[in-house]
């Protein structure tokens, strides 16, 4: 049987009613309903076989388009969430039989199996050119799933979660009671996009989808809230306490927010009373929900409840509550119990290939006499006389932590592959200033304790989780499944009726004393607070996620962060960075005065010295300088001391020391951070300035790079008006797309798709112009050495992947100039007081020729790329094909006053390609 009734018929005529209305935006791009009908049409033709649909991506305009196109065309789809761990990617595949995968995001090698076909969301959504044609949502029966939520398994191995059609259908009517939409409502998706996103859509309002740069950073969040008018999100408890406590009054006020809703977690009356005393005009809505069932049901909070738990509200209609007591006995208003749910239309049929839990939680049972199925929820509850229910947390055999949810009987299992133990029970409790933690108790016999002590060091009672057990668990569970302590007993405490594990009578846990230590490093203590563990167990060589920080924790190290810093921190940057490079980004400005080197003798101050072409302008300046000038080098201290950095540079170089200084600065800072008289003596002492430091960091946004880049190029030109300096800039062709020209050689504007690295540049170029003083510009490719590669250039990345691979992509071209040449140029007589510019680019390119070369998205499945250099070629795929051409009058004039060379020279493809193939093959690691 078939329903005329269903989510796809409803999204097929919200296309058709509301065709010009915008249906979703991100950072990206926005999609008319007319264009989502568009882009429905374009995907469907990849999903003809019926089968469960991957879609891989983080939430976003091509994640929520690519599953409204699987929704309408009748394929279930289940969300491939990046963060999950590469091995539960693959299981979820092979235990949905899923064949076809939709990228929304590029993904790292080997993240996706490779015997699924992939159909790339973004590449259609940019190539759209489907007619305007009225669509049809496709028959479907109510039994048929929607899609699958593939929860990221507490074992590695995925439980995924059928929700049928008829299910989801009578949830958003129902819903629409309650928080109806329509044209014009703005809503912003939280991180549960699969719950949220369809019901909005149905009714022709907008959905917003912040990045997740900007969805966990709560400053960021409200200003994204404010600025695009939003009128109602979705929090876990968890993450709107944090939300609201950054939030000052006059903050608060400002917020469009009409609507609230709390979802995953118990709600405190402390939560309830700060939401009304912020956003008073924001009506707050807690909503119980679960996979299994769907929506359930939900109340307006209006006040505090008092000594009770906050009222859910009555179920709707489909369903009916049912507690049970220990003995399966119903309980009576009021009484507390074990939650259950009936209700044929709205169950599912179960867990995919997981028969033992699908009867251990969809039970069947005799209830007053009737024969009934029933699904357990995992939750405590009560129901009043209204029949309102009262949700007091989790049991045994589901616990939440910070809004996710952990199978206790999958994470015992897991455990049991590591630890030795006779019986256990996980829990979660508060641990002193830690908040909620994750523990694992559980009872040994002698011969079981000896084994965990001699593998682990545990012993008797509390301990924290060992560092190399966690690391062992975190390589297939997610972050917040690895328990923060053990608890090892000789037995677990029972209950005197029914016998079992006794939860609440379980031993609370203490921090141990000698984990109270203080830690030195901000970032170590702030990143120790996040994860509730000691500063002996974070790693400073790892990133916050790599150590199993999750995107609330990193809430939490970021508003730390920002308290000890006093200045803003990127999302991305705060998860991802090894913290030791954490701690030199947000110390910028904290650096404490610079140790004094002797400041003088007359010379040039460089800048970048210890990088790429910094190294060579060092070289290129110690041979021409006269006799008694020296290069002063500005250079910052990172992960170890600036002056081994520069020492390490120099013998590379051939340099000698005497023909050097070591600044220990920062361009950031005024005065680069050194002392007044240290500052004036090096400005007494400099006649010229080469500036070839540049921001490029890819887990920095556009935003972060701009700022820091103008920060310092002020420096700078600071410096060399106190100096009577003349300043040599290193731009670079990234001023321009990487089509097109004959690109002059004149000042550059911003222009669409322009990289935060070119962005910065064009604000430097514009700042030099403007300060009026003797400058040169001096525009740059890639920059290659035939030496010795550069192991950042992205072109020297892509050729290594490459010949590793055994494949080029096709049309692959790109400009690229000596380094030494460069040197040569930027230490010449280039300067003007009009800050003349220079392309010193050839008219060639560097073009591979391979006969086996592939498509690029192809290439890049075959390649193995770094993700950050990978989500660039995947969102600017012209890097493959940079065939710009450039005007190079001045700089072809400019080199026959500093060379006899011939100006083509600073560019010889057959030579550097050559050099680079036979490097490869002498690789060991390709033999």
């Amino acid at each position: 049987m078939t329903s005329r009734h269903t989510v796809a018929a409803d999204l097929a005529k919200a296309i058709s009613e509301f065709s010009d209305l915008p249906a979703m935006s991100d950072s990206e791009r926005t999609v008319t309903y007319c264009r989502l009908g568009q882009f429905v049409s374009a995907l469907s033709e990849h999903l003809e076989t019926p089968q469960v649909v991957g879609i891989f991506g983080s939430p976003g305009v091509a994640m929520a388009a690519s599953a409204v196109a699987c929704v309408m065309t009748g394929r279930p789809f289940v969300h491939l969430d990046p963060a999950m761990p590469q091995m539960v990617l693959h299981n979820i595949a092979s235990e949905l039989k899923v064949s076809l995968i939709v990228t929304c995001e590029t993904a790292a090698p080997g993240q996706l199996p490779g015997d699924c076909k992939t159909v790339h969301a973004n590449d259609l959504l940019n190539d759209l050119h489907a007619p305007d044609v009225p669509l049809r949502a496709v028959s479907i029966a109510p039994t048929d799933p929607i899609y699958l939520v593939a929860t990221s398994g507490t074992t590695g191995r995925p439980k995924c979660i059928p929700v049928s059609q008829d299910a989801a259908y009578l949830s958003y009517l129902w819903r629409d009671a309650y928080t109806p939409y329509g044209p014009g409502l703005r809503v912003a998706i939280y991180v549960f996009a699969i719950w949220e996103m369809f019901r909005p859509l149905r009714k022709g309002s907008n959905l917003w989808f912040p990045d997740a740069s900007t969805l966990f950073a709560p400053g960021k969040l409200a200003e994204f809230l404010i600025e695009n008018d939003i009128s109602e999100m979705l929090f876990t408890p968890s993450f709107y306490d944090t939300f609201l406590n950054v939030l000052d009054a006059d903050r608060a006020a400002e917020l469009p927010l009409s609507r609230v809703i709390l979802n995953g977690e118990v709600v405190s009356d402390d939560l309830i009373m700060a939401s009304l005393a912020k956003l008073p005009n924001a009506a707050l809505w807690n909503l119980y929900s679960i996979c299994e069932t769907h929506d359930v049901c939900m109340s307006h909070l209006t006040e505090p409840a008092g000594d009770t738990p906050a009222s859910v509200g009555v179920p709707m209609t489909h369903l009916r509550a049912v507690i049970l007591d220990e003995t399966d006995a119903v309980c009576p208003p009021g009484v507390s119990g074990q939650l259950h749910f009936e209700g044929p239309r709205m169950l599912g049929p179960g867990y995919v290939n997981r028969p033992e839990e699908t009867r251990l939680r969809f039970r069947e049972l005799t209830i007053e006499g009737r024969e009934t199925r029933l699904y357990d929820t995992g939750d405590q509850a009560w129901v009043d006389d209204n029949g309102a229910l009262h949700i007091e947390g989790r049991i045994a055999h589901m616990l939440k932590l910070r809004g996710f949810s952990i199978q206790t009987t999958e994470l015992t299992d897991t455990m049991r592959d590591r630890l030795a133990f006779s019986s256990a029970a996980p829990w979660v409790a508060e641990v002193d200033s830690r908040g909620q933690s994750l523990i694992f108790y559980y009872a040994v016999d002698s011969a079981q304790a000896a084994r965990n002590a001699e593998r682990w060091g545990i012993v008797d009672g509390a301990n924290t989780i060992p560092a190399a057990l966690a690391a062992d668990l975190r390589a297939v569970l997610p972050a917040y499944c690895v328990p923060s302590f053990l608890v090892q007993m000789d037995a677990l405490p029972l209950h005197p009726v029914s016998g079992k594990a006794d939860l609440r009578a379980l031993p609370a846990v203490e921090e141990p004393p000698h984990e109270l230590h203080y830690a030195e490093d901000a970032v170590i203590a702030a990143a120790a607070l996040a994860m509730a563990c000691a500063p002996s167990k974070i790693d400073p060589a790892l990133s916050f996620h790599d150590q199993g920080g999750d995107s609330l924790m990193c809430v939490t190290l970021m508003l730390e962060l920002e308290k000890i810093y006093g200045m803003p921190l990127d999302f991305d940057l705060a998860m991802n960075v090894p913290l030791h490079r954490l701690d030199q980004l947000m110390t910028r400005e904290a650096d404490a005065p610079a140790p004094t080197e002797d400041f003088g003798r007359p010379g040039i101050l460089l800048t970048g010295a210890t990088g790429f072409l910094g190294g060579h302008v060092l070289a290129q300046a110690a041979r021409d300088l006269p006799a008694g000038e020296v290069v002063y080098c500005l250079v910052r201290d990172k992960n170890r001391g600036a002056r081994d950095r520069l020492d390490e540079v120099a013998v590379a170089q051939e340099v000698a020391p005497d023909r050097y200084v070591i600044v220990h600065g920062t361009l950031d800072a005024p005065h680069f951070a050194l002392e007044d008289e240290a500052y004036a003596a090096l400005a007494g002492s400099v006649t010229k300035v080469v500036h070839c430091a540049a921001m490029v960091n890819l887990a920095i946004g556009q935003d972060e790079m701009l700022d820091w880049s103008m920060r310092g190029i002020e420096t700078v030109l600071t410096f060399c008006a106190n100096a009577g300096a003349d300043l040599r800039f290193t731009s670079s062709s990234a001023v321009f797309p990487d089509q097109g020209g004959p690109w002059p050689e004149a000042p550059a504007t911003d222009w669409d798709g322009c990289t935060g690295y070119g962005a910065a540049k064009i604000a430097a170029e514009d700042a030099i112009r403007t300060a009026g003083g003797p400058a040169a510009i001096v525009r740059l490719p890639s920059l290659y050495d035939l030496d010795a590669p550069n192991p950042r250039d992205i072109y020297e990345i892509i050729l290594e992947a490459s010949l590793r691979a055994g494949h080029m992509p096709q049309s692959l071209a790109f400009p690229m100039t000596d380094v030494t040449a460069a040197a040569a140029f930027l230490l010449g007589p280039i300067t003007a007081s009009d800050a003349p510019i220079y392309n010193l680019m050839s008219d060639t390119h560097i073009a591979p020729k391979d006969a086996n070369a592939l498509p690029p998205m192809d290439w890049l499945a075959k390649v193995t790329l770094d993700l950050g250099i990978a989500k660039v070629i995947k969102e600017f795929p012209d890097t493959l094909r940079a065939t710009s051409t450039f005007e190079n009058t001045a700089a072809r004039a400019m080199w026959s006053r500093i060379s006899d060379r011939p100006f083509d020279v600073i560019s010889d493809g057959k030579a550097l390609l050559t050099r680079r193939t036979r490097d490869h093959q002498r690789d060991p690691a390709l033999i």
